[in-house]
């Protein structure tokens, strides 16, 4: 389990990807962003994050991502089992670092 901080966002195909869709089930709808989650298919949990053009320019999608993978690090939320998707909406890019935090926080069933 080296390296897992880099390992918890890389998934081995498009098809590893589409077997993920399939099996998840939406947990949050909020209007910033759509929190999905699955079975892990791994030996850890992993995260997705999908920030499209549309909802904003480079450096805010790539910080978006940036503090998901955060949290979900520091939270040690891929060790709770499951994989999870993000689905990053317009309205997200101005959802602050703790709003974030919570909303990844109530996706994940306690345990």
């Amino acid at each position: 389990m080296a390296n897992i901080a880099r390992d918890i966002t890389k998934f081995s195909s498009k098809k590893a990807i589409d077997e993920l869709f399939k099996k998840a089930r939406r947990v949050i709808a909020h209007p910033g962003l759509h929190i999905l989650i699955a079975p892990k298919t791994a030996e850890f949990g992993r995260i997705l994050i999908i920030a499209s053009r549309k909802t904003g320019n480079a450096p805010e999608r790539n910080k978006i991502r940036r503090r998901l993978k955060s949290i979900f690090y520091e939270e040690r939320l891929y060790e709770k089992g499951l994989d999870c998707i993000v689905i990053v909406k317009k309205d997200g890019i101005a959802i602050p670092f703790a709003g974030l935090k919570d909303l990844l926080l109530k996706a994940f069933p306690l345990s």
